[in-house]
């Protein structure tokens, strides 16, 4: 073997050696379970951005919520929690999945005539677990004709084994990277098209710190930052109470509507702040040619928060 033929010997051994680590590191700080929120992963606990029905006809405005255990062994106990965004009033129920099982209800049935957002929390006896196995998704159809199926945003829980009880019938989650993985502290609609021709809905919530008899009616400030395609900036105020659905041609911008910063044939973005309290939401789109929906993408995370439920066994 040549000198030449040595080194770059030498050299291929050094580079898989290079990439075999960096596989291994970025394996162990990324694991399945433990990156950060996400529609396309499995978790502890579900987010449902939002849900709605028309009790006098379902067929026209209703939402399938779907739930499944992705693990081939265990079972799992689900409490769900449907938050009113009109009161911030709680309803509760429970339900059970088998290994692999999958499960499917119409909010109609569960709670009709409201709109708001669901959180389904993996339980054991009552009180919150680390069952890092759940996935789901809704479909969605509005009074207006609307049409979306948007995935539940997923929470892993870092911590093994239940949260211990608070010694008063709850329990409290703890939203700090340690027990759960954080929540977003802002948000982002990626992208909208021009409110001349199309139209389209964000719907923000606060996520409740009680779902055992909900928050308080206090309202929120988001600071909203609305982004043309051309990179030029102008700010606003969103007021969200429990749960806020903002048509965004209503949107009160100086110097004009969204229509005169974004007219027709153009499209914009926007960034929501929580302003120090997590915030959640999903977009509903319709127009003449494309219609559908997708959640908000997080942009930053909250150091910490705190949500608590119920603990009892069923």
């Amino acid at each position: 073997m040549t000198q030449q033929n040595f080194r770059r010997l030498i050299h291929f051994a050094l580079a898989i050696t290079v990439c075999a680590l960096f596989s291994s590191v970025a394996l162990a700080q990324y694991p399945i379970g433990n990156s950060h929120l996400s529609d396309m992963k499995p978790g502890s606990v579900l987010f449902f951005n939002k849900y709605t029905s028309n009790p006098s006809n379902p067929q026209q405005g209703d939402t399938q919520i779907n739930i499944t255990n992705t693990n081939q062994n265990s079972g799992a106990d689900i409490h769900l929690f449907l938050v009113d965004g009109s009161t911030c009033s709680i309803a509760d129920s429970f339900v059970s999945l088998t290994a692999n099982q999958t499960t499917s209800f119409i909010t109609s049935d569960f709670d009709p005539g409201v709109q708001g957002y669901l959180v389904a929390v993996a339980v054991s006896g009552g009180s919150p677990t680390q069952f890092n196995w759940l996935i789901g998704d809704e479909y969605i159809r509005e009074t207006d004709g609307r049409l979306a199926n948007l995935a539940a945003v997923s929470i892993a829980k870092r911590s093994p084994g239940d949260v211990a009880p608070d010694g008063d019938g709850t329990a409290t989650m703890n939203f700090n990277d340690a027990d759960y993985e954080r929540l977003p502290a802002s948000v982002a609609l990626s992208n909208f098209n021009s409110q001349a021709t199309d139209n389209t809905q964000v719907n923000l919530y606060v996520p409740s710190s009680n779902l055992i008899v909900g928050a308080s009616l206090s309202t929120s400030s988001i600071f909203t930052l609305v982004y043309d395609d051309t990179e030029q900036v102008f700010s606003t105020t969103v007021r969200a109470v429990c749960y806020t659905t903002v048509q965004l041609s209503s949107l009160r911008i100086a110097g004009g509507n969204i229509n005169k910063i974004v007219p027709s044939g153009r499209s914009g973005w926007i960034r929501f702040n929580g302003g120090g309290k997590p915030l959640l939401g999903a977009s509903i789109q319709r127009g003449p040619v494309f219609m559908g929906g997708h959640n908000l993408h997080a942009l930053s995370l909250l150091p910490s928060y705190s949500i608590t439920i119920p603990a009892f066994g069923i």
